[in-house]
């Protein structure tokens, strides 16, 4: 989840989980109401049911994370890598790793600000977009923001790539919370490992 909120995602994540919080309190309540079964049944069905419309869930989830991690490689390539750069590739991947390895060593914001003007004066692309994902790493804005300057181009992918280093802890609170209303309160407090037996009950 934790991809899908630093990409953005919140509000469509919060769709996901309350469609499927939907779905599943109407089939709770379709055996809730069944005035043919007794509690202990209901408390299996319950279970089965929960079961199936987690595992429904996190299918989905997974399956939004993907698409998102898949547009972060992406973005990483594009904006850090040498993705639309002249020249042959073998030589640029050599050059990206030496540039990572000066960048490195850098400790001073100042000095590393100093090194992207150099850079970018000497059109050395390599060496500014490996100063740029240390500027990403360090969440140093003001050399990310002189870095974007030069290649307005960039700007999209980057943005999505600084938005997914910040801090989720927020709104991860949230939606875990909101992910509780998925469990029928006849379950609640109730182990893992017990639901899995209430669930084996059922369909036996």
């Amino acid at each position: 989840m934790e991809a899908l909120i630093g990409a953005g995602k919140q509000d469509e994540l919060v769709k996901v989980i309350d469609d499927h919080t939907a779905r599943a309190v109407r089939a709770y309540d379709e055996i809730r109401h069944d005035p043919t079964r007794t509690d202990d049944y209901k408390r299996q069905q319950l279970a089965a049911s929960y079961l199936r419309h987690r595992d429904r869930l996190d299918a989905k989830l997974v399956d939004m994370a993907s698409g998102v991690v898949r547009t972060d490689r992406a973005d990483a390539k594009t904006v850090f890598g040498t993705a639309g750069l002249d020249g042959d590739p073998a030589s640029l991947a050599i050059s990206r790793r030496d540039a990572a390895d000066r960048v490195a060593s850098i400790q001073s914001v100042d000095e590393l600000r100093t090194l992207l003007a150099r850079a970018t004066r000497s059109g050395d692309e390599v060496l500014a977009r490996a100063v740029a994902e240390r500027a990403l790493e360090n969440q140093d804005a003001d050399t990310m923001n002189a870095f974007l300057a030069d290649r307005p181009q960039l700007e999209a992918p980057a943005e999505r790539l600084w938005r997914s280093t910040q801090a989720v802890d927020r709104d991860s609170i949230m939606i875990s919370f909101r992910m509780t209303g998925l469990m029928p309160q006849e379950l609640s407090g109730t182990g893992g490992y017990a639901i899995d037996a209430l669930a084996s009950q059922a369909a036996s």
